[in-house]
């Protein structure tokens, strides 16, 4: 009888981990979806796609 109670409470431990891991794995795919899309340079985080300088060619433009 005291190792059925003692299997019983082990299932109990181990179901009860199982479902802490479960709910962080959980959390944690929730957050890095729910998290904002942007980059980080030396001047810190921004918000949004990089931007870049774009160069001029003097050869482009206007041919007149």
């Amino acid at each position: 009888m005291a190792l059925l109670m003692l299997i019983a409470s082990m299932i109990d431990i181990t179901l009860s981990i199982l479902a802490l891991v479960a709910g962080g794995v959980t959390l944690e795919l929730f957050a890095a979806a729910r998290a904002p899309l942007g980059y980080q340079d030396e001047r810190g985080f921004h918000l949004g796609a990089e931007q870049h300088d774009i160069a001029q060619d003097p050869q482009a433009g206007n041919p007149s």
